[in-house]
């Protein structure tokens, strides 16, 4: 039994496909680094050989790395079983399908007592990975989910107990975005005062469909805009895009970036961030750009609409249209009282919903929750009975 009352911290394993640049990597670290010395103590296990995105790791956070073979590999979970029983974690996290049944198989042949399973966004939906989930899911102490939306996607895709899914929302650190050098960071990309600048970040992949933005930032040049469109992010579609700029005419005027280490600045320097995927969990960008008072225009998916308040704090568009999302650019371009306006909310709702401290404290008593042995329902009806408690 795990001892929850402060004599023994709680020990998760991470598994991550590939501990590699994206929002969910991005997120476990967080949750990894800020755990040293606390209640919960994390650790990171990544399938394939860990990208640069480990240096972001505090160097007291132990990081495990394997050679992943495409496909299903069997050696691969006589591995991870091997790691389990040396290092005893109490629980073993597993985050998206690429670890999934792998790390569940491999937890219960070296006896962990407790399985946790997050979805962060996009799902494999293919209809025998669809009813491998609904069983695996149904063997584990915890489905998470980063968004509501997600959650209802979930349970609808996979057919599995909406109740039994608990959506703990993404944080961000409100500070750090914020405090980028907007003077320095346009000069260094050789931005005019009088030109506004857009910003994207995200791998260069499918689900991005940077492809709409390019579109948008085209169509909105040819009605006499004069935006600019940076992309922060590297990934198997950079020729592609590339091309597809030269194609419209943007290549002067739309940049990819590649890997960025300096987001703070980026995002100083902007005057609108952009989300154009296709699906998504709980933006960390779009949380990013808020933080650091930004106005947003994100596509009308996933977790998007949980972020951005229409009209409010950005505007939301249709995932297909860049006529749509050119128009959204051209609105704000013209108005920078309404941008400036936007950006201010889209801080203040950070700073009271989405902040780092508010997600952390959440993890730290799901994890206390499951290594007690509380199902999902029981921990709703003891928190439910505790605030009663209270207020009598």
């Amino acid at each position: 039994m795990v001892k929850v009352a402060g004599v023994e911290p709680v020990r998760v394993l991470h598994l991550l496909n590939v501990l590699d640049v994206g929002g969910m990597e991005a997120g476990v670290i967080r949750l990894v680094n800020s755990g040293v010395g606390g209640r919960v103590q994390g650790s990171i296990c990544s399938f394939r050989p860990a990208e640069e995105f480990k240096r972001r790791l505090r160097r007291e956070v132990p990081l495990f790395e394997f050679t992943r073979r495409d496909g299903n590999d069997p050696r691969l979970v006589l591995q991870l079983a091997r790691l389990f029983r040396r290092e005893r974690p109490h629980i073993i996290h597993t985050h998206s399908w690429g670890t999934l049944c792998e790390g569940v198989i491999a937890a219960r042949l070296a006896r962990i007592p407790r399985v946790v399973h997050g979805e962060h966004g996009t799902m494999e939906v293919r209809r025998r990975n669809l009813f491998v989930q609904r069983m695996v899911w149904r063997r584990v102490d915890r489905v998470l989910s980063v968004s509501d939306r997600l959650a209802d996607k979930m349970a609808r895709e996979v057919q599995f107990p909406r109740h039994r899914i608990q959506t703990i929302r993404n944080g961000v650190d409100f500070d750090y975005f914020g405090a980028g050098d907007r003077v320095a960071s346009r000069a260094a990309l050789q931005v005019r005062d009088d030109e506004v600048l857009v910003l994207a970040v995200g791998r260069l992949v499918p689900v991005k469909n940077h492809s709409l933005l390019l579109a948008a930032i085209a169509h909105a040049r040819s009605v006499g805009v004069p935006c600019r469109l940076v992309v922060a992010g590297e990934g198997p579609l950079r020729g592609e895009l590339e091309a597809r700029a030269r194609d419209l005419g943007i290549d002067a005027t739309a940049a990819l970036l590649g890997t960025r280490n300096d987001l703070p600045n980026l995002l100083a320097a902007c005057d609108i961030f952009a989300l154009s995927s296709r699906s998504e969990g709980m933006s960390n960008t779009i949380l990013e750009a808020m933080a650091a008072a930004r106005p947003v225009i994100a596509t009308n998916v996933g977790g998007n609409p949980e972020l951005v308040i229409h009209n409010r704090t950005g505007l939301l568009v249709a995932p297909d249209g860049p006529a749509e999302m050119a128009e959204s650019i051209r609105a704000l371009a013209v108005d920078r009282p309404r941008r400036d306006q936007m950006g201010l909310e889209g801080r203040r709702r950070v700073q009271l919903e989405f902040n780092l401290p508010q997600m952390l404290r959440a993890y730290e008593q799901m994890y206390l929750e499951v290594a007690a042995g509380r199902s999902l329902m029981t921990a709703s009806t003891h928190s439910m009975c505790a605030r009663a408690d209270v207020s009598r």
